[in-house]
């Protein structure tokens, strides 16, 4: 045989000896697996399996949270209890805040109020929110100024805020349950009357907190007081003093005090006349001269009015 007359190895590769065609890659069963072939069914299976076990994971991981919660004296502090210190720092409510989402889980992110059901929660919230919390309750919960509670705009605040209906609160003392179910509270002009065993203190908090938010919010905007009327009031609430709030800046990127808080005190010259400037004021602390005027002006109308009823009295002899 010619050696010229051999087939190339291209030759080889083609031939079949067979004498048959050769299979191509198409013909050849396929065996490979994507998940993409998975039946429809199986699809539905699984990701109701996968969301039980999400919803699942999230449950204990809060119920491993509360626990650790209830080791720490710090962090033992209510979405209930926490609601009552967002009046006065209203810039930290959940729906004033720009990033809602994991941010004070118990509160809702269209309206002021606190979910119901985890009311008795402790607070899911910044280490140093919970932080001022602390500040504000041991130095300014003491300093809670009384105003008069009207019995319809106490029905107007169980109404706006039904989570402090004693059906929605699992720890509400019994007298007050008693009083909102025989609502025996409209036959008052005040119910500030009461003691704190049927109207307790967090409830008065409450209502002043919202009657400030949704009433008169406006006119605690334009509070503008003169450094006279400021040394007055800090003379009797000494603890919204600048010493306790100068060192506490910014929290969770909202302001709260710092170095221009009240600063046209540190010298101690300042005309008593002068308006305070803007940037020295703080939300928390024109929300509570705006009550202690208030409750100035009803002890000053109280008085008159008790002055005339002595005075139609004497007349009559």
């Amino acid at each position: 045989m010619n050696p010229n007359d051999r087939p190339s190895i291209d030759d080889n590769l083609q031939t079949n000896p067979s004498g048959r065609s050769q299979l191509s890659e198409k013909d050849f069963i396929g065996n490979s697996w994507s998940i993409a072939s998975l039946p429809f069914w199986l699809w539905i299976a699984l990701t109701a399996v996968t969301a039980s076990l999400l919803w699942g994971s999230s449950e204990w991981i809060q119920g491993v949270l509360q626990k650790e919660k209830k080791s720490n004296p710090f962090l033992e502090v209510t979405n209930r209890e926490f609601s009552v210190f967002l009046w006065q720092f209203p810039s930290f409510m959940r729906i004033n805040s720009s990033k809602k989402e994991g941010y004070l889980p118990g509160f809702l992110t269209t309206s002021e109020n606190f979910s119901p059901a985890t009311s008795e929660n402790f607070i899911s919230a910044p280490p140093d929110l919970i932080f001022l919390y602390h500040t504000w309750h041991r130095l300014l919960g003491p300093e809670f100024i009384s105003r008069p509670i009207i019995p319809q705009e106490f029905e107007q605040f169980l109404s706006q805020l039904p989570e402090w209906n004693p059906t929605n609160w699992p720890k509400a003392p019994q007298e007050y349950i008693q009083l909102i179910d025989s609502q025996s509270y409209g036959k008052l002009t005040d119910l500030q009357v009461l003691p704190e065993s049927t109207l307790p203190l967090i409830i008065r908090q409450a209502f002043l907190g919202w009657k400030n938010y949704y009433m008169e919010g406006a006119q605690i905007n334009a509070l503008r007081p003169t450094f006279g009327k400021l040394k007055s009031f800090l003379e009797k609430h000494a603890h919204y003093a600048r010493n306790y709030w100068r060192n506490i800046s910014t929290i969770n990127g909202q302001k709260v005090a710092g170095l221009d808080y009240l600063s046209g005190f540190v010298q101690g010259t300042f005309i008593p006349d002068a308006l305070v400037p803007s940037e020295q004021l703080t939300p928390f602390l024109k929300i509570a001269l705006f009550n202690a005027e208030q409750a100035a002006k009803k002890i000053s109308v109280d008085r008159t009015e008790v002055s005339l009823f002595n005075e139609m009295l004497f007349a009559s002899f």
